[in-house]
């Protein structure tokens, strides 16, 4: 078996942060699957990196601006084809999990992190638009978001919850999923296992501002995202009853099939050249988790990652480690807060660029 495979073996399922209409009609994308990739996420920052290295995409753009639509339907429209044949080269793979992997992300417009009601009419337009079991819309992690997951897990809707960086964030999140999940469940809509959902929590851009607050050669520098994500597994732990003691609130759930939300790892491309290329994959290997991993990470992690489970150790260094953190006189809390504002803001940001680019592309074409 290769690393992507032993991956899944322990419990992880590996996706691919990254899609491009170059990818799905070459068949690279079922490459990726054959050797054990398993799903596929996308945000407006790689719909706008695809959109500037190829031309594939000009005669579609075309023909999407034809009635006259606006850039946003424009884009919207790309997005759904892609989304739509990306889950189609993974259905296979839902299938043969029973419904527990698989998926395709799309992600929401970012102008709507702070609107709850927003969120919740686009979420429901691109899951009737898609029209594939196999894909989670994706939501941020913000106070807005939190009522708008519970609203469309409530309705069935697969979600993945994105830019969570505290755990605070995270319980919010895997709480609107089981009360979601329950209402589903106590109204009669549908079989619970059918419901879907992870919880994108962030690593590496936590360990990128940890490090600017601290000094030069310190020893935590480095430790404190997989740290955090440590303490957020434990939690996972907690809430969805994996030791099956029935304390939970989502045991009741268990006893119908219902899947937990999994913890899926994302921002696990190594920033700094001084740490290993592969460690937001090595140090977060275990069971129910996601790791979705950019290219490049993908191909190091191929070739010389540990594919063993390091999750369920060392959860006790994890806090002491956030514990002396604190000591030095820097706030987790804080950094966390301003990561998910940044966060909001760059992924608006990578929004607006790509409207922008459909605009030239537009223009360019005589459209």
């Amino acid at each position: 078996m290769n690393n992507i495979q032993k991956a899944l073996e322990n419990g992880q399922s590996i996706w691919l942060d990254s899609i491009s209409r170059d990818m799905l009609w070459s068949g690279e994308l079922q490459e990726f699957v054959d050797l054990g990739v398993t799903g596929v996420t996308s945000n407006p920052a790689i719909f706008d990196k695809a959109l500037a290295e190829s031309d594939i995409y000009d005669e579609a753009l075309e023909e999407y601006a034809k009635d006259g639509a606006n850039r946003q339907t424009v884009f919207e429209r790309l997005a759904v084809d892609d989304i739509r044949d990306a889950a189609d080269v993974l259905r296979p793979v839902y299938d043969n999990a029973g419904r527990r992997d698989g998926f395709v992300s799309i992600e929401v417009s970012p102008t709507l992190a702070n609107d709850a009601d927003g969120t919740i009419t686009e979420a429901r337009r691109l899951w009737e638009a898609i029209d594939r079991p196999n894909v989670m819309i994706k939501v941020p992690g913000t106070p807005a978001g939190v009522p708008a997951i519970k609203t469309l897990i409530s309705e069935g809707i697969n979600v993945n919850v994105t830019l969570l960086f505290s755990l605070s964030a995270y319980e919010a999140a895997a709480n609107a999923y089981v009360e979601g999940l329950s209402e589903f469940a106590q109204a009669s809509r549908g079989i619970p296992s059918t419901v879907a959902s992870v919880a994108s929590f962030f690593v590496s851009r936590v360990d990128t501002s940890v490090d600017n607050a601290l000094p030069k050669g310190h020893e935590l520098r480095g430790k404190i995202g997989i740290a955090n994500a440590k303490l957020a597994y434990a939690k996972f732990g907690e809430l969805f009853d994996r030791n099956l003691g029935g304390g939970g609130s989502f045991f009741p759930l268990h006893t119908t099939g219902a899947q937990v939300q999994r913890p899926l790892w994302a921002s696990t491309g190594v920033k700094n050249p001084a740490y290993s290329d592969t460690m937001y994959v090595d140090g977060l290997m275990g069971p129910d988790t996601v790791n979705t991993v950019p290219e490049a990470t993908m191909a190091a992690y191929s070739d010389h990652g540990n594919p063993g489970s390091d999750l369920t150790g060392g959860l006790d260094e994890a806090r002491a480690q956030v514990n002396a953190l604190a000591e030095e006189g820097i706030s987790l809390d804080a950094i966390t807060d301003d990561l998910l504002k940044a966060g909001v803001a760059a992924f608006a940001d990578a929004y607006e660029s790509l409207l922008g680019r459909i605009d030239e592309k537009l223009q360019s074409l005589g459209s």
